[in-house]
């Protein structure tokens, strides 16, 4: 079945999918420090001890990892409170693309693609799929960064529509994050697989009556209810 569907859309997570963020876990909340003073010093702030520790758990509340919600954030509401946090105004952001470069620096330095993706996008695309990508981002992080990043693993010429958490305001497993990509790339749900590497895009795929591909790269033998389970995405296509 997957076999046959899959010259339709195939519609993928992104981080640890498709990409990685080499030595950052999925809970970035040790890194907070780094993240924060390199905030810091954008704004041109200096916050004391008390002042990044109240910054840190305003963090944490908005860590997905640590209290899950399908609501999404945007990076300003969430900069304006970390600002606060900090001692420094909103206005003293500038631009928030600029506060957002400085604070998701430290996460993003690392970026690689697993080997086999491009690969696999190539043959999907010659076999006349249309392909998606809808990630969650962390912490409302802006949709310009979330495009760098694809420009920069050299997947942006094999991706027809991309779309985040930020874009549709909704987090997996909302069957909506799902309904809205495929409303852009132009097919019904029935018709399209998600494929990811979380109980969450499992989940999601689902509630909207999408496929169901998990990428298990750990071998961890996880199962939630999928269609299929691969070790890596050499084998989709």
């Amino acid at each position: 079945l997957i076999e046959m569907e899959i010259g339709r859309a195939v519609i993928f997570d992104l981080g640890d999918t498709r990409v990685e963020y080499e030595g950052i876990p999925l809970s970035w909340s040790e890194h907070y420090q780094d993240a924060l003073k390199s905030l810091a010093e954008y704004l041109e702030a200096a916050p004391s001890k008390s002042q990044y520790k109240s910054a840190s758990e305003v963090l944490s509340r908005f860590n997905t990892r640590k209290n899950p919600r399908e609501n999404e954030f945007s990076f300003s509401e969430i900069l304006d409170e970390v600002c606060r946090s900090l001692g420094a105004s909103g206005q003293d952001a500038g631009c928030v693309l600029g506060a957002a470069r400085a604070f998701f620096k430290v996460f993003r330095q690392r970026l690689s693609c697993f080997p086999e993706v491009h690969g696999c996008l190539t043959r999907l695309k010659k076999s006349g799929a249309s392909i998606g990508v809808f990630t969650d981002v962390p912490y409302g992080m802006p949709r310009e960064l979330v495009m760098e990043d694809i420009q920069y693993s050299g997947l942006s010429e094999l991706v027809d529509v991309v779309l985040t958490s930020g874009d549709c305001g909704w987090r997996k497993p909302s069957k909506v994050t799902l309904e809205s990509i495929c409303e852009e790339l132009g097919y019904m749900c029935r018709d399209a697989i998600y494929v990811g590497n979380e109980r969450k895009d499992i989940e999601v795929a689902l509630k909207s009556g999408c496929g169901s591909v998990l990428i298990d790269r750990a071998g961890s033998g996880a199962d939630y209810g999928q269609d299929l389970t691969l070790p890596d995405l050499s084998e989709l296509a």
